[in-house]
């Protein structure tokens, strides 16, 4: 990421809108900005890795996510809800509020229940769209993981469409496996989250 650039951009913008670019309270908001999209945006430069624990405990690299698998025992479901926020690639405005509910039922590996957040994580430090947001992480988890089903329900608030006058609150899902398959497994998911 070219962290000058951003603040060009950001410049012209602020000029645009008439702003004064020597005021106290913007003289700096551009290389503010550049800083916080390198955070906001790592989902474009880092990426997601399965590794075991050894693997994690030694391979060390900062453009690595590690995602920790252990060798599963149980076929419990296993939910976690993972709070985010993300940005809407239409309009460059902030989804907010962001819920994201997975539900597992294991294969052969089990994730550690905070890696699930990492996975949200990952995928939400984007430009987004809900909808796809969604069935990246089921997808990423059915195809790293292997679980025998995953399914992914999002919640979140657009400021693009309450911008506009608009109700901004959404919910997508996505379901993989056994939930695709079953109800009764999809209706205790869903009934799990209420």
């Amino acid at each position: 990421m070219n962290k000058k650039r951003i603040e060009q951009a950001v410049k012209v913008i602020l000029e645009e809108i008439g702003e004064d670019l020597n005021r106290e309270g913007i003289k700096y908001t551009p290389v503010r900005v550049a800083r916080l999209y390198e955070n906001l945006f790592y989902g474009y430069k880092k990426q997601l890795k399965v590794m075991n624990e050894e693997e994690r405990n030694t391979q060390v690299n900062k453009d690595i996510i590690p995602i920790t698998v252990f060798k599963n025992e149980k076929d419990n479901m296993l939910i976690r809800k993972v709070k985010f926020v993300s940005t809407c690639e239409h309009h460059i405005s902030s989804i907010t509020n962001g819920e994201c509910w997975v539900g597992i039922i294991p294969g052969k590996l089990l994730l550690g229940m905070n890696k699930i957040d990492k996975i949200v994580k990952f995928f939400a430090a984007r430009l987004q769209i809900q909808e796809r947001m969604t069935d990246e992480i089921a997808s990423w988890i059915d195809k790293n993981i292997k679980p025998q089903g995953v399914m992914v329900v999002i919640k979140a608030n657009h400021m693009c469409a309450e911008l506009q006058g608009d109700e901004g609150y959404f919910t997508t899902s996505s379901v993989r496996g056994i939930f695709a398959k079953e109800i009764n497994a999809r209706q205790e998911f869903l009934s799990l989250i209420k």
